[in-house]
């Protein structure tokens, strides 16, 4: 039997607001109200450069690898956000009243039996982490652990640097919830990379399915070395909708 590619509901109406919250201006730290809602089409490049310009830098794995300085990397996490976000499911952070683009996480709607595998020519550093990734995901099997045939899993998730130290990485992921909910997924997971977005993920009601150590990538499992990263583990973290 094939399985037929994911597609958002048409009954959920795109793009929807999922969360509002308060947290601090950065400008002010008066508490105004922000939301999170699904990334709509025409700012998809916009998301994709944010990316290259701070997760290619920030992100441990990306970082250890030089990501950021190697062209065909940067060609092959870019191509892959691009593909990604045409599932609709991506989140995207506002302030209220402006446009601005504060956060954003990149979710990708994953099925039991469909393996779309690692693109070719991704470049050293883009392969280096996804294999991780998906070394991990595979550990923590997720469809027989948690008895789905679907989950949605983040791939790239990013507060712009003037926005952190709000807790709003927690807020983007709260936001799975109804997400979740008004798509008819019941889980998400996400291999989180690094102690903040680890410690963002458990306030948010995440638990942890698969953990590993950077150390045991290097010496055991996929054999991938990471140098540098100050993180001691990388976790596959999951939470039921």
């Amino acid at each position: 039997m094939v399985s037929i590619k994911w597609k958002r509901p048409e009954s959920v109406p795109f793009p929807s607001i999922w969360r509002r919250f308060k947290a601090k201006d950065v400008n002010t730290g008066e508490l105004v109200n922000y939301y999170v809602q699904d990334l709509p089409e025409d700012r998809y490049e916009e998301a994709v450069q944010l990316l290259v310009q701070h997760f290619l830098h920030d992100e441990p794995m990306c970082k250890a690898g030089g990501a950021a300085d190697e062209p065909q990397s940067i060609e092959g996490f870019s191509n892959a956000w691009r593909a990604i976000l045409q599932d609709k499911i991506s989140l995207v952070c506002f302030k209220e009243g402006s446009d601005e683009i504060v956060g954003v996480n990149v979710l990708k709607l994953c099925s039991k039996g469909v393996e779309e595998g690692i693109p070719e020519n991704a470049g050293r550093a883009c392969t280096n982490m996804l294999r991780a990734m998906e070394y991990a995901t595979r550990n923590g099997n997720l469809y027989a652990r948690y008895n789905v045939d679907k989950f949605f899993a983040g791939f790239a998730l990013l507060v712009v640097p003037k926005y952190r130290a709000l807790r709003l990485a927690e807020e983007i992921l709260k936001a799975r919830v109804p997400l979740g909910r008004g798509i008819g997924v019941h889980l998400t997971s996400t291999v989180f990379t690094n102690k903040f977005s680890q410690a963002a993920a458990a306030r948010a009601g995440f638990e942890e399915t698969y953990v590993i150590s950077y150390e045991d990538l290097r010496t055991t499992g996929p054999r991938i070395a990471f140098p540098g990263v100050e993180t001691e583990f990388i976790k596959l973290m999951s939470m039921k909708l």
